[in-house]
């Protein structure tokens, strides 16, 4: 077996759309993508600065559909597989989708304008370059018109925000349809693909080149593995594009490869180290991701078995330290949102903007969470506001703002003239140990919860621990009163290690109200989280944590601090 098969979502599906991911290494984008404000006046975007050198490109899937955008009134596969149905909501707002983690605006569509407008706002504000779409041809069979639509809907978004982008070809595409009877000359079908490429994408100005040629990534090859093959397809192009395989696999492509980008496997870091250190090839793209857990048995799919354990922020750490640490000059970030497999790096409720900022601290992006989240603003926004021509003009001109880096003028819009009004909290750090704090446990392990010094706070001496010798549920909460009707954040500092039943940061607006929450990964150093917003009608909201430990372990801690409640 060849030792990119794993990656498809189940092989043997031959319904199985394989959609993706883009690239970049263009110059500035061109003006002539800059949409127009409001006002009638483009905004250029500009470039985020960072301290690092390299080209980073965020790998995408397109292939998500909501059973209102997919036209048949059903959920797409990517959110079902072949079991999963996302009708189906718990009290949390959580729909029942076919991943382990939860993407943190719910399920999407792909095609989605909001979406995808704050997709790329977010990538761009963590120091990426461009996309690197995973294309599925031009065949009509299945999905696959359906994902490329999602595709140029993306492209076409690309220049105004000032990203770049490029194709990772999934000729697998053209085996499945041939398996199927829809085609019978994969040659043809392939020759149509690179016509449609060089006519539609390669031409345009913030398509990726490397010395002058576009660049072109192949998800294998897996259905196309001569050097013969290739030189068919790429006959009526000119120039030829800079074609990279996945790592070994470029002798299948000969001299028509120009190099190949490494992916995810299961030696991890040693296949990662030997690529960089024992590969020579002409061009080399590395590659950082945050772990492998996908839902393929889950979800009723045929896929790999094995795993890579997130290990909270510390694997997408290693991956992305050691390619940053190489001689490569390119890396792709893998994956932005494939659920499937447990990739994702966007915005999740169990690991919040964590990737993100982690993304931001490595590459010297002078930004931080606090962008990250305004761009959320402008989606919820986006959404709230979805009938109001005049809100949705106004949200425009806030879209430019963040495209040139105003991100004062931005927030003014968004936040109708002023930041976010944050809410006084009693002893939001912990400093006067529980003072103001409350402690509940449904079955008398409440002494887990406590103040304390011990491996230092996020701010000042103390900070808010849950730990113990044996099994424990706890919910440490404040009571906040007199509130103005609005909608409503928590946030908090947390470092957490060890394995929870449940480790969570809640609102709720009654004692019996089901909160709104956010799941607490692992992270071994401060990380910020923040709750999903919650609507406040009857002025009262209670916030907090509540953990449970299911077996006695000492490795199992959560240690909390600077809490901030907020009106957005």
């Amino acid at each position: 077996m060849k030792r990119s098969q794993w990656l498809h979502l189940g092989v043997a599906l031959v319904a199985l759309v394989l959609a993706g991911c883009n690239d970049s290494q263009s110059g500035e984008s061109q003006s002539s993508g800059i949409e127009q404000s409001s006002s009638g006046s483009a905004l250029a975007p500009v470039r985020v600065p960072k301290s690092v050198g390299k080209k980073i490109y965020a790998h995408l899937m397109p292939w998500f559909e909501t059973s209102s955008s997919s036209g048949n009134g059903a959920w797409g596969i990517h959110w079902t597989m072949a079991n999963q149905n996302p009708n189906n909501v718990d009290g949390s707002g959580r729909r029942q989708i076919a991943a382990h983690y939860y993407p943190l605006i719910g399920p999407y569509a792909s095609g989605d304008k909001d979406v995808i407008e704050y997709q790329l706002l977010l990538m761009k504000y963590a120091g990426v370059d461009g996309v690197l779409i995973d294309w599925p041809g031009t065949v009509n069979a299945w999905d696959y018109p359906k994902n490329k639509q999602n595709s140029e809907a993306f492209i076409a978004r690309t220049a105004a925000v000032g990203l770049d982008f490029a194709i990772v070809y999934e000729d697998h595409n053209i085996q499945l349809a041939a398996n199927a009877g829809i085609i019978t000359d994969k040659l043809a079908a392939g020759r149509a693909d690179m016509g449609y490429l060089r006519d539609h994408y390669f031409s345009q100005g913030n398509y990726i080149r490397v010395n002058n040629a576009p660049l072109l990534l192949d998800f294998g090859p897996q259905t196309f593995q001569t050097p013969s093959d290739w030189t068919n397809l790429f006959g009526a192009l000119s120039p030829k594009p800079a074609f990279l395989t996945l790592w070994y696999e470029s002798q299948e492509a000969g001299a028509n490869a120009s190099g190949e980008y490494a992916w995810i496997y299961s030696d991890f870091m040693a296949g990662l180290n030997h690529f960089y250190a024992n590969r020579p090839l002409g061009l080399k793209m590395g590659v950082a991701y945050p772990g492998f857990h996908t839902f393929y048995s889950a979800g009723g799919w045929d896929g790999p078995t094995w795993g890579i354990p997130h290990n909270g922020l510390n694997s997408f750490q290693q991956t992305l330290d050691a390619a940053l640490g190489s001689s490569v000059g390119h890396v792709q970030l893998a994956t932005w949102n494939d659920y499937g497999e447990g990739t994702m790096l966007e915005p999740t409720r169990e690991f919040g903007y964590g990737f993100l900022t982690t993304l931001q601290q490595r590459l010297g992006v002078p930004y931080s969470q606090r962008e990250l989240e305004l761009i959320n603003t402008l989606y919820q926004q986006r959404k709230q506001h979805a009938g109001n021509a005049a809100r949705q003009a106004e949200l425009d001109q806030a879209f430019q703002h963040l495209v040139a880096l105003q991100v004062a003028q931005a927030e003014a819009i968004l936040n109708g003239g002023s930041t976010p009004t944050t809410i006084p909290l009693t002893n939001p750090s912990f400093e006067s140990g529980m003072t103001g704090w409350s402690t509940w446990s449904p079955n008398g392990t409440g002494w887990a919860a406590f103040s304390e010094t011990y491996n230092g706070a996020q701010t000042g001496a103390y900070h808010l621990t849950h730990w113990g010798t044996s099994a424990y549920e706890t919910w440490t909460y404040q009571v906040v009163t007199g509130l103005p009707s609005g909608s409503y954040k928590a946030s908090a500092w947390v470092r957490k290690g060890g394995d929870f039943g449940f480790a969570h940061l809640q609102v709720k607006t009654c004692v019996s109200c089901a909160p709104v929450f956010t799941s607490l990964g692992t992270h071994g150093s401060w990380t910020r989280v923040e709750t999903p917003s919650i609507s406040v009608t009857g002025g009262t909201l209670e916030l907090g944590f509540h953990t449970q430990a299911p077996a006695q372990n000492g490795a199992n801690f959560i240690h909390m601090d600077s809490v901030e409640l907020r009106r957005q």
